[in-house]
């Protein structure tokens, strides 16, 4: 008889389950090619009050539009900013004296035109 101990038996069954997991048949999430693009607007804000300048960055990129470059759009003396991109998935970043560098927001794009405010904490 083979005598294996417990922390093989453990490592083997972590690494099986691992393995298992890894192939279940899932797939990944939908992710838009679209080019199809929709015009958004928004106010951004940072702790509550409208922003005063800077720069919206939308980058609508992925796996499926690899070569798609970022849209920007100016924010007005009021916090407004309206931009065109593509819809489905962007991330939005923010850019300017002010504004927190280490801002980002994935949004879903509708079609069709959008509203999308942001605040910047």
């Amino acid at each position: 008889m083979i005598r294996v101990s417990k922390p093989v038996v453990l490592l083997a069954t972590a690494l099986l389950l691992v393995v298992w997991g890894c192939n279940s048949g899932g797939s990944a999430p939908a992710v838009s090619g679209s080019s199809e693009e929709s015009t958004v607007k928004g106010t951004v804000t940072v702790k509550g009050k409208p922003a005063t300048a800077g720069k919206v960055v939308f980058d609508p990129a992925n796996i499926n539009r690899r070569t798609e470059v970022a849209r920007t759009a100016d924010i007005s003396k009021d916090g407004t900013y309206t931009v065109t991109t593509l819809i489905g998935q962007n991330i939005i970043h923010l850019e300017g004296r002010g504004l927190p560098s280490s801002f980002s927001q994935v949004v879903d794009v509708k079609s069709g035109g959008d509203t999308i405010n942001l605040d910047a904490q």
